[in-house]
């Protein structure tokens, strides 16, 4: 807008020089030249019609009064003429015009320029176009404000490529925030991952001793997976350990931390909580896994416990360690009791009930002692 400002200046200086000074005219360059037609009039309207800018002038009612070519062009007039006396309630949607009659009434009232005003221009079909507009009060030759004259400069690219980079920046923020996500969250459940699991356990077993009170955790597997995926496919497999998340996320507080740290395994993280609300919550989730609709498979979980008492030196890994030992000792639990519930029932499967009657005894053959004699072996299982 530098030449813009020359031109003003240069324009300004030539009136009070021909006309405040008339005897000065004689030094005029142009009448020096023999050219007298080449007066202000002619040079304002060559320069407003070839001007690639869009230069104005409007009087006090911001009703345009001289008009370059290029603006004729931009606000689709056929001619110079057919734009003079109009405003731009004429040519652009209210939006537009009421802010653009706002300023010009600002800039005759203060007397005070507006430069370099990016304005977003709205036409009636819905065009969007912007421009940066510089608009100064018009003075008569008696210091008098009688409107403005204003330069505008198309920047409508200039703004699309600012959008477009917004909106990539935008974009890459949300992928970023997704990113983050997923550098800590199960793709699957949704639940942490284990690096989750160690960031937030780590904060939660800070907090909690630094408040006085112990941490505990659980440490989930769900039963027999693989014999799920193997018999019923991945699919199948799949929803049961979303299944488990849903309930292992429903049960625990909102402070509580909870993850998918392997394939079949779970944690979660009680921080502020003891053994015996540990152990209330453990068997709130066995009941609730077991009373899971069977569509895909029925589940179980074997859950174990440990604590971290407070001031305790143990970390958030001895303290996840020693309750995935106790999973172990109540799976090897369980399955020395199905092993000893297996003994028992093969025991009363090959031992008959006192007086039931022996193979062959209905009809004795020729020969043998029906009083007595050892009973055929009977097939276990």
């Amino acid at each position: 807008m530098r030449w813009f400002s020359r031109l003003r200046g240069l324009a300004v200086f030539r009136f009070r020089a021909l006309h405040l000074h008339p005897d000065r005219r004689r030094g005029d360059p142009w009448a020096a030249s023999g050219d007298a037609a080449i007066d202000e009039r002619y040079l304002l309207q060559t320069f407003l019609a070839n001007t690639p800018d869009h230069v104005y002038f409007k009087d006090a009612e911001s009703r345009f009064t001289q008009i370059s070519r290029s603006l004729v062009r931009w606000m689709g007039v056929e001619t110079e003429t057919n734009a003079l006396g109009l405003t731009d309630f004429d040519f652009f949607a209210d939006e537009h015009a009421s802010a653009a009659r706002e300023d010009e009434l600002r800039v005759m009232r203060t007397g005070e320029a507006i430069v370099d005003l990016e304005e977003r221009e709205v036409f009636p079909d819905g065009r969007i176009t912007w421009v940066s507009t510089t608009k100064v009060p018009l003075y008569s030759r008696d210091g008098r404000v009688i409107g403005i004259f204003g330069l505008s400069r198309d920047i409508t690219a200039r703004k699309l490529a600012e959008e477009r980079a917004q909106e990539q920046a935008l974009e890459l923020e949300r992928l970023t925030g997704e990113l983050g996500e997923l550098a800590v969250h199960d793709a699957l459940t949704g639940l942490y991952n284990r690096r989750g699991v160690d960031l937030m356990g780590r904060r939660a077993v800070t907090r909690a001793n630094h408040d006085g009170n112990d941490a505990c955790a659980l440490f989930i597997d769900v039963d027999g997976l693989k014999s799920i995926n193997d018999g019923l496919g991945h699919t199948a497999g799949d929803h049961v350990l979303i299944d488990v998340a849903n309930v292992l996320r429903d049960a625990v507080r909102a402070t509580d931390i909870v993850g998918r740290i392997g394939g079949d395994e779970f944690t979660a993280v009680l921080a502020g909580q003891s053994a015996p609300e540990a152990e209330q919550l453990r068997v709130r989730l066995e009941l609730a896994i077991q009373s899971l609709p069977s569509v895909h498979s029925p589940a179980s979980v074997s859950i174990g416990i440990a604590t971290l008492h407070r001031g305790a030196a143990e970390t958030l890994d001895d303290l996840i360690d020693s309750a995935d030992r106790s999973m172990y000792a109540v799976k090897r639990q369980r399955a020395n009791s199905r092993a000893a519930a297996g003994r028992r029932i093969s025991d009363l499967r090959i031992r008959p009930a006192d007086g039931a009657k022996t193979a062959g005894q209905d009809k004795p053959k020729s020969g043998s002692n029906s009083a007595g004699g050892a009973p055929p072996s009977i097939p276990v299982g």
